[in-house]
């Protein structure tokens, strides 16, 4: 299963899409784990258009109880659908990758993820959902945004000329005022270029959609 780079999206409907049409042999199993696989085989037909549907009728299955067999081959299934879910709640990049832009997003991806490997499906699974993990991890961060020269050089003058405005004219307070003021500037200044990252890819995203 691709992750993390162009064409993630087609890549990763594909890798559903066989994951789907794969057929369960119903030998072996109870008339009543037949049904319910057979009830959730068909949820997992609709997962690439409506994953959420796909979901609630999957649990709704592994609610009933049956074998461990049946209930390993549904947990599959739910985490095949949850995987679904993480694409549809995240943003597609103008290359095809899937990018987290905003918190709810993250969140979302995040507990997400939790369930797919508390799950225990599939291994090409847990190492999407590790990775996913990862990837909601460095959204988080902070990073550094670099300003544009003009802005950075208002900034700095302000902050050097601000306070020997007092000086000059003898005020102490005029003074004082302006080690305030020009501290006030460089903390909002450092505020205003700190972003998570996932504003910075949704910036990215966005210019790139532009262009």
């Amino acid at each position: 299963m691709a992750v993390n780079g162009p064409n993630e999206w087609d890549e990763l409907r594909e890798w559903l899409a066989a994951r789907v049409a794969r057929p369960v042999d119903p030998a072996g199993f109870t008339e009543h784990d037949r049904v319910r696989l057979a009830r959730s085989a068909a949820a997992l037909g609709t997962v690439l258009d409506d994953s959420a549907t796909a979901i609630d009728a999957v649990r709704a299955q592994l609610g009933l109880g049956g074998s461990p067999r049946a209930d390993d081959l549904l947990r599959t299934h739910l985490a095949i659908a949850l995987t679904a879910r993480t694409a549809e709640i995240r943003d597609v990049a103008p290359d095809g990758g899937l990018v987290v832009t905003d918190a709810r997003q993250a969140a979302g991806c995040r507990a997400l993820a939790d369930e797919i490997v508390a799950l225990s499906p599939h291994p090409e699974l847990i190492a999407f959902a590790t990775d996913l993990r990862r990837r909601v991890d460095r959204a988080r961060r902070w990073r550094w945004v670099e300003p544009d020269v003009w802005t950075a050089a208002a900034v700095g003058l302000a902050v050097l000329v601000l306070p020997f405005v007092g000086g000059a004219i003898g005020d102490p307070a005029v003074t004082a005022a302006g080690v305030l003021v020009g501290g006030a500037l460089v903390f909002g200044f450092v505020l205003a270029h700190r972003k998570r990252q996932w504003a910075v890819d949704a910036d990215t995203a966005s210019a790139r959609r532009g262009s």
